[in-house]
């Protein structure tokens, strides 16, 4: 095993013991808890099936759904399938409790392959679109980590100092790593430029599973940077080659339910369920693949978008007759085609993540 592929699950196994120290106090979903417990006692496939099940059983416009989502994103058996899900947060449920921590989720998966910009980029838009998210000062924590490991150490050191002022007096173990990590910093750094640099560092947090985030009711809409993104020039430049995320098994590692304290199976009732069908979750046909780009409850928002991205050269459509109205970009006969595409399209500021497109 390389040694980058044990960076990777040393991370994932770091952010998902850590998950839970920051949510706050609420009763966990039984079903998620139980999955939980199920991955823990080393059974992953029976938890993640029980998460399946969930979403098969849940209409995507439900409140409920994101946060499946991002469960099954915690439990999963590989980083690919981790960041599949958390992406789909980002771009279908940006106001969705689960957005600010699937982005830094995304941000240490990024960090784990080496790719640090594509880290910073994510952590950056955290206090930018949640700038009152509990995760702010484990952002801001990693946003100067990765500085750091850019050799730029005024920002980090700027980031770090953000990083203790915000972190809550009952957070000892982070306090005790942001504290650590100053040591890195010469005093006058630390405070000279922390009001320069924070409103771009103020967050970075170890990925928080869904365990106790609060009931959302917003449903799924359109994300504030797509829109403005979709204003700038149309599809074109430079493909920079990203590595694939590493395929880590991830069955043993979660923390996020003390399995002392998980609900035990005492009757019929508790088994694992079996995957509920419903119509609101049958896989339609397919024909290739496409670049998804933003989702609304409405669709006069999403025909505004498609107008303004034909009016910018992409072959854009909404796809669904029913909400979420998902908005979409070209038909790709394979999935390498949407991959570049994707590059593309991020190229001019906007983001997405490929799917499968649906029949005609």
């Amino acid at each position: 095993m390389s040694r980058w592929i044990v960076s990777a699950g040393v991370l994932l196994c770091f952010a998902a013991s850590a998950a839970f120290s920051q949510v706050p106090a609420r009763p966990t979903d039984p079903v998620f808890a139980r999955a939980q417990a199920l991955v823990s006692d080393g059974n992953g496939a029976a938890g993640r099936a029980l998460i399946d099940s969930v979403l098969a059983a849940t209409p995507p416009i439900a409140p409920l759904y994101p946060q499946a989502l991002f469960w099954r994103a915690s439990l999963a058996a590989s980083a690919a399938d981790a960041e599949s899900d958390y992406k789909h947060i980002v771009v279908d449920y940006p106001l969705a409790p689960q957005a600010a921590d699937a982005l830094l989720r995304l941000a240490q998966l990024e960090l784990a392959r080496g790719d640090r910009d594509g880290a910073l980029a994510h952590l950056q838009r955290i206090p930018r679109d949640y700038p009152r998210s509990k995760s702010l000062a484990r952002a801001s924590y990693w946003m100067a980590r990765v500085l750091f490991e850019k050799n730029d150490i005024p920002n980090a050191c700027a980031a770090n100092a953000s990083a203790l002022a915000q972190a809550d007096t009952t957070e000892i173990e982070l306090r005790n790593q942001i504290q650590y990590q100053g040591q890195r910093c010469p005093a006058p750094a630390t405070v000279a430029n922390v009001t320069a640099v924070a409103p771009a560092a103020t967050s970075v947090a170890p990925p928080v599973p869904p365990a106790a985030v609060a009931e959302s009711t917003a449903a799924p809409t359109a994300s504030a940077t797509i829109a403005k993104s979709v204003k700038q020039a149309p599809e074109s430049t430079a493909q920079a080659t990203r590595p694939k995320p590493p395929a880590e098994a991830n069955d043993a590692k979660p923390s996020i339910v003390d399995p002392a304290k998980a609900p035990k199976v005492t009757s019929p009732t508790a088994k694992v369920p079996k995957p509920v069908a419903s119509p609101t979750a049958a896989t339609p046909a397919t024909t290739g693949f496409s670049v998804q780009v933003a989702a609304y409850n409405k669709k006069a928002e999403a025909d505004k978008l498609v107008s303004t991205l034909k009016a910018r050269g992409y072959t854009a459509r909404v796809d669904g007759t029913v909400a979420p109205f998902r908005v979409r970009i070209g038909r790709y006969a394979t999935e390498r085609d949407a991959e570049g595409a994707l590059k593309r399209i991020r190229a001019k500021h906007m983001d997405g993540f490929v799917v499968r497109a649906p029949a005609r």
